[in-house]
């Protein structure tokens, strides 16, 4: 009988514990899922702060595509991920392509802004290309 009062006792002690690991591990998730998104927003807000907005639909949706394309770029350098990497390179050139079709639509107010945003992408784009085959 005696046995047995330990043996209960050590269960309900690993129960215990168990318990409190559980909660430590859930908080610990939580607040790196905060993170995760808070981290998220801050990108976000800051590709949004450098956008400019056109009046022209077309070259409006082609900076739109182009902010994914930076994004997607840069989660891959952050990443190091060479496979991926090499798989933007369509991508990179249907871009170009249809930069080439827009910039003959521009005009006025929109053409300095896009002259002002491609010029500041391509820098990032430089920056992190040169930070991808520095690894």
């Amino acid at each position: 009988m005696f046995v047995s009062v330990i043996s209960c006792k050590d269960a309900a002690d690993k129960t215990k514990e168990a318990a409190e690991t559980a909660e430590e591990v859930v908080e610990e998730t939580a607040d790196k899922a905060k993170e995760v998104v808070e981290e998220v927003a801050e990108t976000v807000e800051t590709a949004v702060e450098g956008v400019p907005n056109f009046s022209n639909e077309k070259v409006q949706a082609y900076v739109n595509k182009y902010e994914a394309y930076i994004a997607e770029y840069t989660k891959i350098v952050e990443s190091k991920d060479m496979t991926a990497f090499a798989g933007l390179a369509t991508k990179g050139s249907e871009l170009g392509k249809e930069a080439s079709e827009i910039a003959g639509e521009l005009t006025g107010e929109d053409a300095k802004k896009w002259t002002d945003y491609m010029t500041a992408s391509s820098e990032k784009m430089a920056a992190l290309a040169q930070k991808m085959t520095a690894q």
